[in-house]
């Protein structure tokens, strides 16, 4: 459909006269367990500080793993906390053995990339974007960004809280080979992880406030908050709370100038001895590093997030003191 030039032409001198930018287009790709029973809440928070972001357009959200799941818990945050929005949601991959197929995700994604530019932010394995990169190379072009929840510098132990209990780099633990067709491409790539979000945790006094909320969407979210935290302080040892290490993801994309974000990096793929035989079986697994000592495809590597940015996602969760 042709656009009116009048119609463009108000536009820009709206945005001239009245200071108002245009929105900020991305896809969201999603792994979220928000819910589920020891399961992470990050992508949750993510999701709910997107939703209500009026400087983001959000042109779909695709799931990847767990897919079934993934799409009744986020038609419930949309109920919640964009509830006006038309905001469209498509199931992908459920693994790795699903990528090359032709998902409602890929097909979705591949005629938002056909209408023009966008960006995507990546909260689970790559697989439904390596997919799309791989089966429609041609629209590599209209991708501005992909912003990853991944990555790590050699020798990095992902920790947290005592230190006893190592996590796997798990996105990428899930889809290596996803993860090396995009970083064979041209697309610009963000990898913005544990080393993003360890400075970042939330407290059970974070949230509390959620319990006597009126919103139904509050006290489910709660709910969830606390069970994580309690885990995180139970098993992990941790006293600070817990990382929501996919609402960092989320905010090194859309307000990079409360991080610091190395531009430029080289990133590789390394095997090597596995550093944690409790989540993957094998006695070696690869590793997605980034190091200023080895060649590799240049990335941008997010290291710190700034307290203004955790000010910014209790804002998100209408905590009384930053709203």
């Amino acid at each position: 459909m042709r656009i009116p030039l009048l119609a463009i032409v108000l536009a820009c001198f709206a945005t001239t006269v009245f200071g108002q930018k245009p929105q900020v287009k991305v896809w969201i790709d999603t792994d979220i367990l928000t819910g589920k029973f020891r399961k992470d809440v990050d992508d949750g928070l993510a999701l709910i500080m997107a939703f209500q972001d009026s400087s983001l357009r959000i042109e779909g959200i695709s799931f990847v793993q767990n897919v079934d799941y993934s799409e009744k818990v986020v038609q419930k945050l949309l109920k919640w906390y964009q509830p006006n929005a038309a905001i469209q949601t498509y199931k992908g991959a459920n693994g790795k053995a699903d990528f090359g197929l032709e998902s409602d995700a890929f097909k979705a994604l591949a005629k938002a990339l056909d209408k023009g530019p966008l960006h995507i932010l990546a909260l689970g394995p790559l697989t439904n974007i390596a997919t799309l990169i791989s089966n429609r190379p041609d629209l590599q072009r209209n991708i501005l960004s992909i912003t990853y929840c991944a990555g790590r510098r050699p020798g990095m132990l992902l920790n947290p809280g005592s230190g006893k209990v190592k996590f796997s780099d798990y996105n990428f633990d899930l889809d290596p080979r996803s993860t090396e067709i995009v970083l064979n491409s041209d697309i610009p790539l963000t990898l913005a992880g544990y080393d993003c979000s360890d400075s970042l945790f939330i407290a059970k006094e974070d949230f509390e406030h959620l319990k006597k909320s009126v919103n139904e969407g509050d006290k489910w979210l709660y709910k969830q908050l606390k069970e994580w935290e309690n885990l995180w302080r139970v098993f992990m040892g941790s006293k600070k709370g817990f990382i929501p290490f996919d609402c960092a993801t989320f905010g090194a994309f859309h307000y990079a100038q409360e991080f610091e974000i190395i531009e430029s990096i080289p990133a590789y793929i390394e095997v090597a001895e596995n550093d944690t035989k409790n989540q993957v079986k094998a006695s070696t697994k690869p590793y997605l590093l980034i190091s200023e000592n080895h060649d590799g495809r240049e990335v941008s590597y997010c290291e710190f997030t700034s307290q203004e940015f955790k000010k910014r996602l209790l804002g998100a969760i209408h905590h009384p003191d930053y709203r």
